[in-house]
């Protein structure tokens, strides 16, 4: 899937299928789907702990949130825009579920996307938590 900079609403789409599919890789614990969409060398800046590097650390706050019962990460992208022909922005909001639908966090994020080749992977990838 080809799309250009400068083509917002193909960056937004681009977007929306990309948390389709990391919705589903994460509710499934499909943890090679979801080191298909990050960078090899990508940061993971959650709230309350230090930069997660790489696919294992990726690993490791996935299972962290298993452990805790969250089988659910649901996000809404509010705003896409590209930094360079190369790099792009999103900007959004997420809800975590347990499996029984309970709330688990709400909060919200920024990830810093790359490309390469003509594919987009998530490089920085920073959430924050909305409960005080």
């Amino acid at each position: 899937m080809r799309m250009g900079l400068g083509e917002g609403e193909d960056l937004k789409a681009l977007i929306a299928a990309r948390i389709q599919k990391f919705t589903a890789c994460f509710k499934a614990n499909d943890m090679k789907g979801l080191f298909s969409m990050y960078m090899v060398d990508c940061k993971i800046m959650k709230t309350g702990m230090d930069t997660a590097h790489g696919h294992e650390g990726l690993g490791k706050v996935v299972a962290g949130f298993h452990a805790l019962g969250v089988t659910t990460v649901e996000r809404k992208s509010e705003e896409v825009g590209p930094m360079g022909s190369d790099v792009m922005y999103e900007r959004g909001a997420y809800t975590m579920k347990t499996e029984d639908g309970t709330l688990a966090d709400t909060g919200k994020y920024i990830v810093i996307w790359k490309k390469v080749g003509s594919d987009w992977f998530q490089y920085i990838d920073i959430f924050n938590t909305n409960k005080a």
